[in-house]
């Protein structure tokens, strides 16, 4: 918890940075959402499924001067560097990085979603208030499963290969996700489908929590055993 107080009270920006982006994105987003809604039986447009697939892992991310400075200064293996040389568990550092992205899904995930309901109007004639909640539950579990390898590169590749590997992840997912889509498996119309029928018993939405989380909570375990051996010098 003091590592968590640390990043916040050190960047006391970095809440505002991330509330306008999403904010922004929540604008952008929910017009071509809303206009999905409208016509939910006639067509599924690709780019939904590119967007939210795109967002996913995004939501459990703050924009902070660490995550905009990793390229340049290295940033993440600096801070690395710096709980190494004082008396902190290498434990103590990887359940923070957890404790931080669950803080951030929970606050990027409200911005979002609560942007593109408010906006939304045939989003609100067509889904309940649970049946979202579902769907906002289970694309944060997609998100909880990709942030899984972010963590393993913030603590195990330099500033630059962790910017490589972002942009594979980001092309590979979000490319899956739109070649689906034009093949006719939506991953967004079989979202909805399931919050739509079960709500917040859906078992698309549990399974993806259970899955997503397990597999962060794996990858950082993983993680944690690797990076006592990584050299940062």
């Amino acid at each position: 918890m003091k590592i968590v107080k640390k990043d916040f009270v050190s960047d006391k920006l970095q809440m505002v940075w991330t509330m306008l982006f999403m904010v922004y994105m929540g604008f952008a987003t929910s017009v071509i959402i809303d206009n999905q809604f409208e016509h939910l039986n006639e067509y599924i447009n690709p780019l939904i499924d590119f967007l939210l697939v795109f967002y996913a892992p995004l939501l459990g991310f703050l924009f902070s001067r660490r995550s905009f400075r990793y390229l340049n200064e290295d940033s993440y293996t600096r801070m690395l560097y710096f709980y190494r040389s004082i008396p902190v568990p290498a434990s103590a550092i990887f359940v923070s990085r957890i404790m931080y992205s669950l803080i951030a899904f929970v606050i990027n995930g409200i911005v979002l979603f609560g942007v593109i309901y408010a906006i939304g109007n045939h989003i609100r004639a067509a889904m309940d208030f649970p049946s979202y909640i579902a769907f906002i539950l289970t694309w944060i579990g997609i998100g909880f499963l990709i942030t899984g390898p972010y963590i393993y590169w913030e603590h195990m590749c330099s500033g630059k290969r962790y910017f490589g590997n972002s942009l594979l992840v980001m092309a590979l997912t979000s490319g899956t996700a739109v070649m689906l889509s034009l093949l006719g498996y939506s991953i967004f119309w079989f979202v909805v489908r399931a919050s739509m029928k079960w709500g917040l018993l859906s078992p698309v939405m549990w399974g993806s929590l259970i899955i997503g989380l397990a597999a962060m909570l794996l990858m950082s375990k993983l993680t944690y055993i690797r990076q006592q051996t990584r050299d940062l010098s």
